[in-house]
């Protein structure tokens, strides 16, 4: 994570042992001195002629600024806040498309789901990337329902915590040392370098078409020793025990993920290439660390089980969310398709006798 700037995440234990059911300051560079002191831009002084066509607004009122700022305010807020609806769903305004997922208050309670999930998966850490004592800043790109923002300032007080997200769905009661801002997580960044100690990127496979472009977004905004920490699903769910059919509907759902986000440039399968886009991007001792996946309460493990049950619950939840925009917008079904469809997939994911993992 370091061309000498950047110090990646330490070495970490990789969890892939078999799963066996069970009983139980500013660093930045000084801008270089110019050559020569420039002259300072100061406006003439008006001479008295010069002023003298100045006509004045004896009814002139503050009403007259507040009214236009108002005015520009509330187009902008609408430009933002005026959702789009689709098949009973309702999607971000702002970069109208980008995001093929919903932010309705469905999707929100399943985010924040995944983020409980998440902290089980992960021994209740909010970041597993060891941090300095007191970070001055630190990023969440993606913030979403900004759970997570949240936490980390409340964990760390005196630091200041950035959200960013497409939607502005985030709480208006908030830390005092947190912010969310609207922006598109692609678009060119405007923190100056050496900005932040720590970025947080999670589950944005389904909202990047160039996470080498944000990864380098990132070294760029780091300070020196700064760490950046990705997430994401490996979307490879195998049967535990070979029990998955050959025509298996999980199976399929993920090929028609993986084909429609292909289509529009994504790639669920992203979390695979996480390391390498990192060496590359001038990180290093990049560390990865591989955690399994249960989909649903089959292990006897009870933290496996845990974890295995929020997965599936908030999977069930998600199905339409994530399958309706693509599969109709990009791969031409209909919304009834798509319905009949996820019954099966449903039915599916229910069954008992299939013992699926996937990991992250």
């Amino acid at each position: 994570m370091d061309n000498n700037q950047h110090e990646s995440l330490p070495p970490v234990d990789v969890d892939n042992h078999p799963l066996q059911p069970s009983d139980g300051d500013d660093s930045r560079r000084a801008p270089q001195s110019p050559t020569s002191t420039p002259e300072p831009f100061l406006p003439s002084a008006a001479t008295p002629a010069d002023t003298a066509d100045i006509v004045v607004d004896e009814d002139w009122d503050y009403s007259d600024y507040n009214s236009d700022a108002t005015s520009f305010m509330s187009r902008l807020s609408s430009s933002i806040t005026n959702y789009q609806w689709e098949n009973g769903r309702r999607y971000h305004a702002y970069q109208e498309g980008r995001y093929p997922l919903p932010n309705d208050e469905t999707e929100l309670d399943r985010e924040d789901m995944k983020h409980h999930e998440m902290m089980l998966i992960t021994d209740f850490r909010l970041h597993v990337a060891p941090l300095k004592e007191n970070p001055k800043k630190i990023l969440d790109a993606g913030t979403g329902t900004g759970i997570w923002a949240i936490q980390m300032a409340e964990k760390y007080p005196n630091t200041e915590v950035i959200g960013i997200d497409l939607s502005p769905v985030q709480p208006e009661w908030v830390p005092p040392n947190l912010v969310f801002e609207i922006d598109d997580l692609e678009a060119q960044w405007l923190y100056t370098p050496g900005t932040f100690d720590f970025i947080h990127c999670r589950f944005m496979g389904f909202a990047l078409k160039d996470f080498p472009k944000l990864i380098g977004q990132a070294f760029r905004t780091l300070k020196s020793g700064g760490r950046l920490e990705l997430a994401e699903l490996d979307f490879n769910p195998q049967s535990y025990d070979n029990q998955l059919p050959p025509n298996s509907q999980i199976l399929l759902w993920i090929d028609l993920l993986a084909q429609a986000t292909m289509k529009v440039g994504m790639d669920i399968f992203i979390a695979r290439k996480f390391k390498s886009f990192l060496i590359e991007a001038g990180f290093e001792d990049v560390t990865e660390e591989i955690l399994e996946l249960p989909w649903g309460g089959w292990p006897k493990n009870q933290r496996l089980k845990a974890i295995g049950m929020w997965h599936l619950e908030q999977l069930m939840m998600g199905l339409q969310g994530i399958a309706m925009a693509l599969l109709t917008r990009v791969l031409g079904w209909s919304a009834d398709e798509v319905e009949v469809f996820l019954i099966g997939l449903r039915k599916e994911l229910k069954d008992k006798s299939l013992h699926v993992l996937d990991h992250m």
